[in-house]
């Protein structure tokens, strides 16, 4: 019998979707026991147990993380990967697409008021490090003075490095997927922190549904993520723009759908036999 470890994420790394992120993790650990899977709820801080053959983890803490890495050099298989999970911390990830050529608003990295770029606005100052945990960690700035005291709330925060991303006008997509088999987009009904207002009601601009899919796979491919989320933005012009990744969202629209998913992924990768 395969031996896996689920991990849950740490509440302070899931702001305001804490009972989404277990519903799902749940459903994951369903489906793998219908498989023949033993699986074990392991916590952050615990050791994993002995001959566990891989880890559905949605954990980003750094102690969690480097007791995986310790466990995939012993040749665990872990999901996410977490190179991909320290790859899809918003500093990490912008960097990635845009050295790739994937589409994204202008931006830039800001440390204070000095390195703000005036033909940037109205634009986001997003916190660069890490995910967001903090309902001001990203804020729409209409103009210099209001991103100057943005900054300033991050650097109260302990945020020392900040980015500037220009507004993009448009519709906002949310969109998830599992590997290469499971792409799934939508308009938003709401958002985490309740922000999608600055974009306002969809106007469902036409867009190719195949080059969102197109875009968004490759950019997971990129982080190294399996299973990932994100934002997009299509203009009126049908351009598309991914302005967030996450890895490991919640999948609350298609919890069910998702976890099939996974756990078909989880089989794949570690040969499970119902």
């Amino acid at each position: 019998m395969t031996k896996i470890a689920a991990i849950a994420r740490n509440p302070i790394n899931s702001p305001n979707m804490t009972v989404n992120d277990a519903a799902l993790l749940e459903c994951i650990i369903a489906r793998l026991s219908e498989c023949g899977a033993d699986v074990a709820v392991v916590g952050e801080e615990e050791e994993l147990p002995a001959d566990t053959q891989a880890v559905c983890s949605m954990s980003r803490t750094t102690g969690t993380l480097e007791r995986l890495r310790r466990a995939e050099e012993q040749g665990v298989v872990v999901i996410n990967p977490t190179t991909a999970v320290k790859n899809s911390s918003r500093e990490c990830f912008m960097t990635i697409l845009h050295n790739n050529g994937i589409p994204q608003p202008s931006f830039c990295f800001v440390k204070d008021a000095k390195e703000i770029d005036n033909e940037l606005f109205p634009c986001w100052i997003k916190k660069a490090q890490g995910w967001s945990c903090h309902k001001d960690d990203v804020c729409y700035a209409e103009n210099r003075q209001e991103a100057i005291a943005i900054i300033e709330q991050h650097t109260k925060r302990g945020t020392t490095d900040s980015i500037q991303m220009q507004h993009c006008p448009g519709d906002l997509i949310k969109f998830y997927g599992v590997g290469s088999k499971l792409f799934y987009h939508c308009y938003p009904e709401n958002t985490k922190f309740g922000k999608e207002e600055i974009n306002g009601a969809p106007q469902h601009y036409s867009f190719d549904t195949a080059v969102l899919r197109e875009i968004a796979q490759k950019a997971a491919r990129l982080i190294g993520l399996d299973i990932y989320g994100g934002d997009a933005i299509v203009t009126r012009e049908g351009d598309i723009y991914i302005i967030d990744i996450n890895d490991f969202p919640s999948f609350t629209a298609i919890r069910e759908i998702a976890a099939l998913e996974i756990a078909g992924l989880i089989k794949e990768k570690t040969r499970l036999q119902k």
